[in-house]
């Protein structure tokens, strides 16, 4: 027999074997993990995460408080999607009340509570603040919060193990003259692993799970400030 036919044989192999192993670590580092106990460092994770991987929120709000801050999105739909946040016929009417016109957004956006304000922020293909829309008390106040799921953009294939690290998301929905604006709020960050931390799977999982806790007290926060907002 050609040994070279044996070469795939021993690949599958192989990679079982790694799967099996990786499994194990994967379940082994996650026992180390206690998210209860890192919920209760909260104000500690906050600042750290905001120093040391999203600085950037420090620089677009130039110096304005950060209460609280999590991922965003747009909301999508299944017969669309990426739904845009402003429709056509009322970009106008939103490029006057709110400042901009938001277009379909696909690249990472964030929120920023900051005092009486909720910030949203979109980037562009390489990260840079390409949009900044502010919401002032009023709108805030006028607005309506309800439970949106998981995020619809990550649906697809994925294995069981991985569900958990799915982003649940709340829609907050805006009266823009009389016009809903639907925008999504993530209960943790976006986290994409460093290359080099590719095998570290307790610093992945000890980063996943502070940026949780960061995110998830978003909604937390920003219902203790405005109780219209509370989810019925």
């Amino acid at each position: 027999m050609n040994p070279l036919f044996l070469i795939p044989v021993v690949l599958v192999i192989a990679g079982i074997i790694f799967m099996v192993i990786m499994n194990k670590k994967h379940a082994a580092a996650k026992n180390e993990i206690d998210l209860d106990l890192e919920r209760t460092k909260y104000d500690l994770h906050k600042e750290e995460v905001l120093k040391q991987d999203f600085s950037q929120l420090k620089q677009w709000m130039k110096g304005k408080s950060i209460d609280a801050y999590t991922s965003a999105s747009v909301p999508q739909t299944k017969a669309n999607k990426v739904q845009e946040v402003v429709s056509d016929g009322l970009k106008n009417v939103a490029l006057s009340a709110v400042g901009v016109k938001l277009q379909r957004v696909e690249t990472e956006c964030f929120w920023v509570l900051s005092d009486n304000d909720l910030h949203f922020f979109s980037t562009d293909a390489v990260g840079e603040l390409d949009e900044h829309v502010i919401f002032d008390n009023f709108r805030i106040e006028d607005a309506k919060l309800e439970y949106g799921g998981v995020l619809k953009s990550q649906l697809g294939l994925y294995s069981k193990s991985s569900e958990e690290y799915l982003p649940k998301t709340h829609i907050i929905t805006f009266n823009i003259e009389g016009n809903p604006l639907a925008l999504e709020i993530h209960d943790r960050l976006h986290y994409v692993p460093d290359p080099t931390d590719l095998l570290n799977l307790n610093k992945q999982l000890l980063t996943r799970a502070k940026y949780q806790v960061v995110g998830e007290n978003f909604v937390k926060v920003l219902q203790n400030k405005f109780p219209n907002l509370q989810v019925s």
